[in-house]
């Protein structure tokens, strides 16, 4: 298990199981260190590859402030080229681009014959 002396300002964490609406495997470094008001001791990272589409709020890629008891949910990742490799593993494959892509209705060849043109096709 990790313990928050293992942890520094810049590590690699992934996130082990769900927690707070996160997907398995998201990626975080971490960026501050601290301890709050009531002297608890805490964390916060940010995120590399948030799932997209399922912010409910406007808001930032920062977690919130986790504490020591959150640790168990991360495993560290060493190095940056496993960092790299899991990045490039979470994403959507990319759709080819193709001919038959939708054109946006100015572009679209469809308007009345005769309707004035401003520009002349060269």
């Amino acid at each position: 298990m990790l313990t928050r002396s293992e942890l520094s300002q810049g590590a690699y964490l992934r996130l082990k199981t769900p927690r707070l609406g996160k997907p398995i495997g998201l990626i975080g470094a971490v960026y501050t260190l601290g301890t709050d008001q009531a002297g608890d001791w805490y964390f916060q990272l940010r995120f590399l590859n948030p799932p997209r589409g399922t912010r409910i709020r406007a808001g930032s890629q920062w977690s919130l402030n986790l504490h020591e008891n959150d640790l168990e949910h991360f495993e560290r990742i060493d190095t940056w080229d496993q960092v790299r490799q899991l990045l490039r593993e979470s994403q959507p494959p990319k759709k080819p681009r193709t001919e038959e892509m939708k054109l946006p209705a100015y572009m679209r060849g469809n308007a009345d014959l005769n309707q004035l043109r401003l520009f002349e096709d060269f």
